[in-house]
């Protein structure tokens, strides 16, 4: 009796579970005055006594406490079929993440951190007490709608057993035949319809005499309820009863939802004459569920998912990337300066507004990402990405550019920017809330540094990314701002101390980054589509200054030219060549091309038609980096390869180290057999070059005779006519 007055006099019934005093008196008061009933325990024992002397609609329970702690409370509380479905809130550390976890695995609803809120308190309790609320009163209503179905239907079987004995009886019943919501149909024992009430008219559309004669069957929805329709068949041939949902057809051919009740019509004898079924449309009954279960899951503002959803969404997406390589990042978007929209049109202005930037985040995102909103004017996007982060950081910045655009919302222009954090799987933390948390902290510095941004949560990633963005952004328009320099270095034969030749690398002086080495644009170069200009304006640029050196009486200097993979896999890459010595009147013997291992062994057999190509047209072949990447000798005696260069590694050591001694005169020896040059770089000292002298190696470059030099010193050091062996 007591429950009953609480929940007609009071927003509902509260069971407070705090072992520290002012904490408990705090919510208890907040509560209370807000217009719950409130009961209050100290500790895990009085808590589950309390709790099964009346179920409460709600339990805030505090996770740290003497003797049984919140999580074994909880885990009495889901045991027990009188509580268990009680909904328990857990009042915890605000970065405590191991107890959210296992709280959410006992089945908690929702966590309440400390130091306490209190509109934080008073909203997830009104929130949790009306879904609760909502859940049982359906679970309630169901029941009763099913028993008053079967209660009835039960009646009229008898009421038609008995008319032949009772006329008064029969028209009673015809009264109620005619009366009842609920659709009634009476067929024979063939199941033919013999009588509809108008309930039936109205629910199905059709009038009696369309179907009076006609197998009942017509009126089911057919194949896709067809299991449903098997067991009430079975059912009811069986015991001569069967209640349960299925899925009817109206006359206009739409499908809907009813509860029905068929039972069969026996006469003195027990032979059936007749099958009886009532029938409940429960349209508008199942819409009810479906919106209390999408309103359980979703913003009912937006129709985003919300936090519960995210978290399934999450778990989902992260598996998936586990399995396929990737990661997921987290992006908390912030809208900045929101508040001074809802003040200066009003909060139905606002709401609208947030309707529209949901779509468009919407819009923004790839199929299977999420977005979501957390409330006011946050939300969060789960983006399933590579490691290298290639969708979330174009997302981001389309994002930030489209919120830059006003919007008109009745009339009213708003300018609206918005704040990104972002947080990776892969460095920032494996779990939902893990990523959100850090993910805020990079919201925070992604406003204190001026908004209308995004930041990154790893101070590395960040840095490494933005980097990343500003060399990309220069590149584009290096070539055009003569920003680009090719720095020649000499290669000396090593047998008489002349320079054979040069290596052609390229330099890189932007006004905005300063020198940026070669291994930091190439890559991006590659990545973004640019290496083939670029490779292009390389190429000119040293064919140029080699006839610059021919018509300066210098001789035919011969220049290697590295060819990235870009321009490798391009088909339009030898013609190309080929027109360009035409063009400056080279002769292709001084000019070289120098690969990697990595761009041959990419595919093979393509890389042993495109060196041939190259060949036919008289430049020389060098590979580069030789022994540092895939050194398959089956391939190596296949590619037409003049120059096997040695790696800078294996030459630093090459007179202490006897592995680096061994590889370096292998490398020598396996060249020379398949009359291949040896040029090793990186040399740096006398001892070193005294070394690969004795031990055959044709040529070297390295800082010991001169680095890589522009144009005008190198033009300087062909003048000066050094020898290697005066040094």
């Amino acid at each position: 009796m007591h429950r009953d007055l609480s929940e007609q006099h009071t927003k509902g019934e509260v069971l407070i579970v705090e072992d520290t005093p002012a904490s408990l008196k705090l919510l208890s008061d907040l509560l209370t005055e807000a217009g719950y009933y409130v009961r209050q325990a100290p500790n895990g024992e009085l808590a589950l006594w309390t709790a099964q002397s009346r179920p409460p609609e709600l339990i805030l329970l505090d996770i740290r406490m003497p003797g049984i702690d919140g999580f074994e409370v909880c885990k009495r509380l889901k045991a027990s079929p009188q509580l268990c479905n009680v909904p328990v809130i857990f009042l915890s550390a605000q970065h405590d993440t191991d107890d959210k976890v296992r709280g959410f695995a006992l089945g908690a609803v929702d966590f309440i951190a400390k130091p306490f809120q209190a509109e934080e308190i008073l909203a997830r309790t009104d929130a949790h007490v009306r879904l609760s609320r909502a859940q049982h009163a359906l679970t309630l209503e169901r029941s009763l709608l099913e028993q008053r179905v079967a209660e009835r239907t039960e009646e009229l079987a008898k009421e038609v057993e008995q008319r032949r004995a009772s006329e008064e009886f029969l028209r009673l019943a015809s009264k109620v035949f005619e009366a009842t919501q609920d659709a009634i149909v009476v067929t024979d024992r063939e199941a033919r319809i013999v009588a509809t009430n108008p309930a039936f008219t109205q629910i199905s559309g059709y009038e009696a005499q369309e179907v009076i004669g006609k197998n009942v069957v017509m009126l089911h929805a057919g194949e896709q309820d067809a299991a449903a329709f098997e067991q009430m068949l079975q059912s009811v041939m069986g015991t001569g009863l069967w209640s349960g949902e299925i899925m009817a057809r109206r006359k206009n051919g739409d499908v809907y939802p009813g509860l029905l009740s068929a039972s069969v019509v026996r006469d003195d004898a027990g032979q059936v004459v007749n099958h009886v079924a009532v029938f409940m449309d429960i349209t508008e009954r199942k819409a009810e569920q479906h919106l209390i279960d999408f309103l359980s899951n979703h913003d009912a503002l937006t129709g985003l998912p919300n936090r519960l959803l995210a978290r399934q969404r999450f778990d989902q997406t992260l598996g998936t990337a586990r399995r396929e390589g990737g990661c997921v990042a987290v992006m908390c978007l912030d809208l900045d300066r929101f508040k001074s929209i809802n003040d200066s049109y009003g909060h139905q202005v606002g709401d609208k507004a947030l309707q529209v930037i949901s779509r468009f985040l919407t819009d923004c995102v790839r199929e299977g990402d999420t977005v979501t909103r957390q409330g006011g004017d946050e939300f969060q996007i789960i983006v399933a990405d590579d490691a290298q982060l290639s969708a979330t950081m174009p997302m981001a910045q389309k994002i930030l550019a489209g919120l830059r655009k006003e919007l008109v919302i009745d009339g009213q222009q708003l300018t609206v920017t918005s704040s990104i954090g972002i947080a990776v799987s892969l460095t920032d933390g494996d779990s939902f809330d893990e990523l959100v948390r850090n993910a805020d902290t990079a919201l925070f510095r992604a406003k204190e540094i001026g908004r209308d941004n995004y930041a990154f949560f790893t101070e590395r990633m960040d840095a490494e990314i933005r980097d990343k963005l500003a060399i990309q952004s220069q590149l584009r328009g290096a070539i055009a701002r003569n920003e680009f320099e090719v720095h020649y270095q000499p290669q000396m034969c090593l047998k008489n101390g002349v320079m054979a030749g040069a290596e052609a690398l390229l330099r890189w002086n932007n006004a905005v980054l300063g020198r940026v080495p070669p291994n930091r644009f190439i890559p991006l170069a590659e990545e973004y589509g640019l290496v083939n200009s670029i490779g292009e304006w390389v190429l000119e640029s040293v064919c140029a200054q080699i006839k610059v050196w021919q018509d300066q009486g210098l001789g035919d200097i011969k220049v290697a030219v590295n060819l990235s993979a870009g321009q490798f896999a391009n088909d339009a890459t030898v013609p190309y060549v080929e027109s360009t010595l035409r063009k400056f009147g080279i002769a292709p013997a001084c000019l070289g091309l120098e690969i990697t291992e990595g761009t041959v062994m990419g595919d093979p057999n393509k890389a042993v038609a495109a060196l041939r190509k190259l060949k036919d047209i008289g430049v020389s072949i060098s590979l580069d980096d030789f022994g540092t990447g895939y050194s398959s000798l089956s391939y190596l005696k296949r590619f037409p390869i003049d120059v096997l260069k040695i790696d800078k590694s294996f030459v630093d050591d090459v007179t202490t180290s006897a592995n680096d001694a061994a590889i370096a005169l292998s490398v020598i020896s396996l060249a020379h057999n398949l009359n291949m040059r040896v040029i090793a770089e990186g040399v740096e000292t006398r001892e070193q070059v005294r070394f690969l002298t004795e031990r055959g190696c044709d040529e070297m470059q390295g800082y010991y005779f001169s680095p890589p030099l522009n144009g005008e010193a190198f033009t300087a050091l062909l003048r000066e006519r050094r020898n290697l062996l005066d040094m």
